[in-house]
């Protein structure tokens, strides 16, 4: 029991600092004004039209997707998936800390904005990398695409392409109908939306099985 509970506490804490890792990597991309991440999209852009805290849009969005689920999945809904509300909760407080924290100016020199955007790429990454680790409750996100792959059959990389185009879209016409212009999408999301899944699958080759001896207790080695 004592080892069960050792290694729930490495997860739990493996999973938390990965979604601060992916907070503070939307808050970078958010000081690299060239576009955010499509998963946080929607969220950003609606923070700029109301002119509320953009972590508090992240966790009622999110919330969003949790009910999207249910009404999908009806009956096939599991009630312990409404453990995606709590982690909503806590990135959209994550997202509220590192919005304080990274409280520079937007760079001028578009060179440092693009060097912004590529360093959000890398840190959501690793925090997605991070947190899939730890293995505990999946992001609202990934529940609403493998809600999605359940009930239509598609391979979840399709899924996950459909996804993001969506909200990109939703995003964009957000703002255009709210401030009259496209702000949250621009080069900087393409670079999310090519660069994280290729970034996460590097380290996953790299890093996968030490922080699966990290995460996970082991079987011992036969003596035969």
């Amino acid at each position: 029991m004592e080892k069960k509970v050792k290694y729930f506490i490495r997860r739990l804490v493996v999973y938390l600092l990965g979604l601060f890792i992916l907070a503070l990597g939307v808050s970078v991309s958010v000081k690299s004004d060239l576009g955010i991440s499509p998963v946080n999209s929607i969220p950003y852009v609606l923070s700029q039209v109301t002119g509320l805290e953009q972590g508090l849009l992240v966790t009622l969005v999110f919330c969003g997707f949790v009910l999207i689920q249910i009404l999908l999945l009806r009956r096939e809904f599991r009630l312990v998936q409404l453990l995606q509300v709590l982690c909503a909760t806590i990135f959209g407080s994550f997202v509220s800390l590192t919005n304080r924290i990274v409280c520079f100016p937007v760079p001028e020199a578009y060179i440092a904005r693009l060097g912004l955007a590529v360093l959000s790429a890398i840190l959501v990454a690793g925090g997605m990398f991070l947190y899939l680790c730890g293995n505990l409750i999946p992001q609202p996100a990934e529940g609403l695409c493998l809600a999605i792959e359940k009930k239509t059959g598609w391979k979840y990389s399709n899924v996950k392409v459909f996804f993001d185009c969506c909200l990109v879209s939703t995003a964009t016409i957000i703002s255009l109908v709210g401030m009259g212009t496209v702000v949250g999408v621009r080069e900087g999301t393409l670079i999310a939306m090519l660069g994280v899944g290729r970034l996460i699958g590097i380290m996953i080759r790299y890093w996968k099985k030490p922080m699966s001896r990290f995460c996970e207790p082991q079987e011992p080695a036969s003596a035969i």
